[in-house]
Formats: C-alpha cells, structure tokens, sequence
C-alpha cells in the first residue's frame, strides 16, 4: 500500500499545482470527484484494471462516459494514471487533493467520534471548540462508535483529542494494575 500512497500523493501535488496555476482548482476539485465516483462503479472500475484491455479502448471508453462535463486537465491525469497501471490510486489522490485544498482554504478536517450522535447544539459547541484549537475552519465528519461508552474522541490529522469514557477506563485500568 506503500506505493500506491506516494503514487497518489504524487498526483494529487501535480494536479494542485497544476490546479493552482490555472486558477482552476474549484474545477479540478469537482471533476477529479466525479472521475472518482465514476471509477467507483464496478464495470467501469473493470475495465480501467483489466490489462489485456487497450489503453486506446480505455481512453475512448471514458472520454465517451465524461464528454464535455470534465476538463480535459483532470481527465488526462486520471488516464495517465490507468496508462502507467495505477488505477487504484486514483481515490487515493483525489483525496489527497482534497486535502491540500483544505490546507490552501485554512480549513481542517476533524473526525468526530461520539458513543450517540450530536445534536446541532453540541456539533456546534464541538465545531466552535476545534475553531479555537486550531485557529482553522472546521469541516465536521461525524461517526457514532458505541464502544466508546460516552464522551468523545476527535483526530484532526495526527492530532487526537480522547475525552471518550472507554480510554478514562482504560488509563484508570493501567494505574490500578501498575499499582
């Protein structure tokens, strides 16, 4: 998985300059997207990894699919990715993509984990809480991890906030039998 990693982050560093440059990273963001979604599906996802199929077969295939609702800068880095035989990279490096768009935006992703899920008060007191952590905008992913008994657990990239009442426990635990 190595590999695929800095495949992907490879692409993802061409595509956000590349983006950057032509003042067209909005675009790229929407359309590298859609091209992820497309591969997403199982028959097209075939025929992008299939090796006894043609490049030429594939490139016309999706060019057919997308038409005019890609650009062309997108969609050359994606066939240049299935060309060089890295189609599962592809949502790799969209994500990748999306992640230095949110560095360039000053906005961090935090991944939420609560034992039930947040109401809009308590999303907005968690959001308004990570704001001020991290000086950024916050974009919110939320998960409902029943395991965690009660509390709430955040990672905001190698950041993890632990507030949950299972690793209370746990370190409680570690005390108690260190004793």
């Amino acid at each position: 998985m190595g590999r695929q990693q800095t495949a992907a982050r490879r692409y993802a560093d061409a595509a956000f300059q590349m983006g950057r440059a032509d003042k067209a990273l909005d675009g790229g963001e929407r359309d590298l997207r859609a091209l992820r979604e497309l591969l997403a599906d199982p028959q097209v996802r075939r025929l992008a990894e299939h090796p006894a199929v043609p490049f030429a077969t594939k490139e016309r295939v999706l060019q057919r699919i997308v038409g005019k609702e890609v650009q062309p800068g997108p969609l050359r880095l994606v066939l240049l990715m299935i060309r060089r035989g890295r189609p599962r990279a592809i949502g790799l490096m969209v994500e990748h993509f999306e992640a230095l768009l949110r560095r360039e935006r000053g906005v961090s992703r935090a991944e939420v984990r609560t034992a039930l899920p947040l109401d809009d008060a308590q999303r907005e007191a968690v959001t308004a809480r990570l704001r001020q952590l991290t000086s950024t905008e916050i974009e919110l992913h939320e998960t409902v991890d029943p395991g965690l008994i009660g509390g709430i657990s955040v990672r905001i990239g190698d950041q993890l906030y632990d507030a949950s009442v299972r690793s209370r426990l746990e370190r409680l635990r570690a005390r108690l039998i260190a004793v």
